[in-house]
This record gives structure tokens, C-alpha cells and sequence, in this order.
């Protein structure tokens, strides 16, 4: 919204320009180009980041999934640290490591007060989280 209403701003500046000398329209055009020029980066920028960032959707389903089925491994977890067993998966998949490895990490993550994942169950919560990457 913010490169929609900067497009607008500049366009309505450079028509208000009209009764402008030619070396003040020059140099208002170069700012409106340069603006304009700025908010297509910062969207480009946006996109790439948007990219490689795990959609907020597929977190909340990944954390209300597990949540429900594996209550005992969820009990008494703020939802930040749940998300940290999808975010770690994510980046270890993305880096290629080894989905034993992956799964022993997530045994470690999800351990909760002495309550320890079975290789079963890393391997589902595996398969949930490999599901909500990007």
C-alpha cells in the first residue's frame, strides 16, 4: 500500500509541476523517479524475504496440530517454542542435513519435562513440519 500511495503522491506532484520552471520540474521528476525507484526495491525486497520466510498460516496449523495430537509433548509450551521445532526443521531441510539427524533434533526440541518423543512420533511431527517449509 505504501508504493501505491507513493506512486499516487508522485503523480500528483509531477502534474502540479506544470506551472514550474523546467529546471524545478527536473529536479522534482528526478525525486518522484528516485521515490518511485525506492518503493519498487523495497517491494522487490519484501518478495524475496516473503520467499524464504515460513508462511504464518502453516505455522499456526503446524502449532494447533501439535498441539492436538501430541498434548503431553505441548503441555505448558508458549506457542514461540513450538514454532522453534518447525523453524529448526525447516532450516536443517533446506541445508540438506540428513533426516535422521533432523529427526534426533527433533526429539531434543520437543522433549518436554522429561516427556520424549518416540522415533514415531519425531517422524510425524517431521513429516508435519517438512509439509509447513517453504
Amino acid at each position: 500500500m505504501r508504493i501505491a500511495a507513493a506512486v499516487v503522491a508522485a503523480t500528483i506532484v509531477v502534474l502540479g509541476l506544470t506551472a514550474c520552471s523546467e529546471e524545478q520540474t527536473n529536479d522534482a521528476q528526478n525525486k518522484v523517479n528516485s521515490a518511485i525507484t525506492s518503493g519498487q526495491q523495497a517491494l522487490e525486497t519484501a518478495k524475496e524475504s516473503a520467499g524464504n520466510a515460513i508462511d504464518q498460516g502453516k505455522t499456526a496449523l503446524f502449532v494447533a496440530t501439535f498441539r492436538g495430537a501430541y498434548a503431553p509433548l505441548a503441555a505448558d509450551r508458549d506457542d514461540a517454542d513450538i514454532e522453534k521445532i518447525l523453524t529448526t526443521t525447516c532450516d536443517e531441510v533446506a541445508k540438506g542435513t540428513d533426516e535422521a539427524a533432523v529427526k534426533a533434533e527433533i526429539i531434543t526440541l520437543a522433549e518436554n519435562n522429561g516427556t520424549v518423543p518416540t522415533q514415531e512420533q519425531a517422524g510425524h511431527i517431521y513429516s508435519l513440519a517438512k509439509a509447513a517449509c517453504p
